[in-house]
């Protein structure tokens, strides 16, 4: 049978050591609380710096499209009409073409920083489209450019080719800029969407957090 000391002590130890069981879940639950705001917020700081470059790089790729079109109908007019006669005015034609410089900054600090690894899949995935079709659009543009100015390229006797070649090239920059825009107008959707879900999972867990730490 218990003692009457056993008795005494034994419900008040019980006590504590529940007591020190609780605080140790609560401390448990604040660092978990704290390391899922941290990353929250990093995500969240990585994704305002998605959707300030998708808006620049896309005022730029827009910004550009209209004088693509018109030189693409110079240079159509130029050869339906076969006057393009010497080397020096077919370059003075071609080199008026200037290529937009994209950044892509946000994506490189994402990975750098390892927020992009925080991020859920479908977000990360089309962070990954936006910016590979950028990379084609860069390599198309410095490419294709490259090729055009080359001295097998630029020589009398095959000047027809090269302005054809020049506007199917154009043709090919100009498709992929309305491709590049509609997919960053799809971009923004997705960061936005994602944003807005970090702000209420951020203002969830504050509210969970006080709960906590709230007296009885």
């Amino acid at each position: 049978m218990p003692t009457r000391a056993t008795s005494i002590w034994l419900p008040r130890v019980m006590f504590e050591s529940a007591l020190i069981v609780a605080s140790i879940l609560v401390a448990l639950g604040l660092d978990e609380w704290r390391e899922d705001r941290q990353n929250q917020e990093t995500i969240q700081h990585a994704l305002n710096s998605f959707l300030s470059e998708v808006q620049r790089n896309q005022l730029k790729v827009e910004g550009n499209i209209p004088f693509n079109q018109g030189l693409r109908m110079v240079l159509a007019q130029h050869y339906r009409n076969d006057d393009v006669e010497t080397v020096d005015e077919f370059v003075n034609m071609i080199e008026s073409y200037d290529a937009v410089m994209l950044q892509s900054t946000a994506w490189e600090t994402a990975l750098a920083t390892g927020a992009l690894a925080k991020m859920e899949y479908d977000l990360v995935s089309a962070l990954s489209l936006t910016y590979n079709l950028q990379n084609r659009y860069l390599a198309i543009n410095r490419d294709g450019m490259a090729a055009l100015t080359s001295p097998q390229n630029l020589a009398d006797g095959r000047l027809d080719l090269s302005v054809y070649n020049s506007i199917r090239y154009l043709d090919a920059v100009i498709r992929m800029e309305a491709e590049l825009s509609g997919t960053y107008d799809l971009a923004q959707v997705v960061i936005r969407s994602a944003l807005k879900s970090i702000d209420e999972d951020l203002a969830e867990t504050a509210e969970v957090r006080a709960g906590m730490l709230a007296p009885e």
